[in-house]
């Protein structure tokens, strides 16, 4: 037995309704299936409900190509830009961490030769590496992390630019910060506890925003609000047009938030993770809606993930712009779905297939 949502859930008892339901024994689509699943979602639970329709789709699988099951042509796929993870901050930083009270910053791949930015990647890790190991570090909440003399998130900013600069890269990347703004907001304030302990305004937040964003050139800014305070994802969204505000908790992958959102004018563009939207179906449908209302989709997998594949598959067969890929010398499943990107993306590797 499973926990789910706060219950314990049997996958018999699953599997036993689903049988008197009538889903066994006749002919039933993904569309259908996925439809009955997301009627019985409070009841099965969101893990439950992901993992038998992501079933469904590789048992369908193995009649038919993907090809088919996208409703695409056969072919070379297009490889999506890589969002690298580099550093990470916040109460729970894992790789390469900092002092800093955002959760990641990012490295984002300008052009899509994957082996090039591989190549981009390794120095950069190994620069990194060695620069950090001449910080003090502290502990907080029970990890080291790197500080930096001066306890602020610029210091982390400059620091990743730095390298980039050192490196000669600074035409073939472009800088995103997942802010999780969630984590901030106590008592109608965002306060920074683990940098200078200030506390703003979801106003003066937005002009804090402004200001990293004029000054570091940043191109992808993920969750910089909490997902309720709509009037500040509005104002920094309307206010420029550089960098793109991208709506992760605000939209948790449902389509019907996603138009929503964006036709209140919240974003620039929305994360989409598979599990988090349900189903197979409904994850499609969110890049759909993303794409309908003029938001850019971004794909990642959860903070927990496993081996499985399909992210890779879904990204390069919707064409989706960008993935989202963890930390490639820490985290194997990032390295697993990378290696399944280029399977879709290199000529001979997809001749192979």
């Amino acid at each position: 037995m499973f926990e789910d949502q706060n219950r314990l859930i049997s996958p018999v008892s699953i599997l036993d309704q689903i049988e008197r339901d009538g889903c066994l024994g006749r002919p039933i689509d993904q569309m259908g299936f996925d439809a009955y699943l997301q009627d019985h979602l409070d009841q099965f639970g969101s893990n439950h409900t992901f993992g038998l329709s992501l079933a469904f789709f590789a048992a369908t699988g193995t009649q038919r190509s993907p090809f088919e099951l996208f409703g695409r042509k056969p072919g070379l796929l297009q490889a999506p830009r890589l969002c690298l993870n580099i550093l990470n901050g916040g109460w729970h930083a894992y790789t390469n961490p900092v002092l800093s009270d955002f959760s990641e910053f990012m490295l984002v791949a300008v052009g899509k030769n994957v082996e090039r930015v591989l190549d981009a990647h390794r120095a950069i890790q190994q620069v990194v590496k060695e620069r950090l190991r001449s910080l003090d570090t502290q502990v907080v909440s029970g990890n080291p992390v790197h500080t930096f003399p001066i306890p602020d998130n610029r210091s982390v900013l400059e620091f990743l630019l730095s390298v980039r600069e050192h490196l000669g890269l600074a035409g073939e990347f472009d800088l995103m910060i997942d802010a999780s703004a969630s984590d901030l907001w106590h008592n109608e304030r965002y306060r920074f506890p683990l940098t200078d302990g200030s506390a703003r305004t979801g106003e003066s937040f937005c002009e804090y925003w402004k200001s990293l964003i004029r000054d570091y050139d940043l191109i992808h800014l993920e969750d910089p609000f909490h997902e309720h305070d709509l009037d500040a994802w509005r104002t920094l969204t309307a206010a420029q047009t550089h960098c793109r505000i991208i709506g992760d908790n605000l939209y948790a992958s449902d389509p019907e938030r996603i138009a929503r959102g964006a036709e209140a004018g919240l974003s620039h563009g929305v994360v989409i993770k598979p599990n988090q939207a349900g189903t197979v179906t409904r994850v499609r449908q969110a890049i759909d809606v993303a794409r309908q209302k003029g938001q850019v989709p971004i794909t990642s997998h959860r903070s927990i993930s496993t081996e499985e594949t399909f992210l890779s598959l879904l990204t390069c067969m919707e064409d989706v712009p960008y993935i989202k890929i963890g930390p490639l010398e820490t985290d194997y499943s990032s390295v697993v779905r990378l290696n399944e990107i280029l399977r879709w993306t290199t000529p001979t590797m997809v001749a192979a297939r």
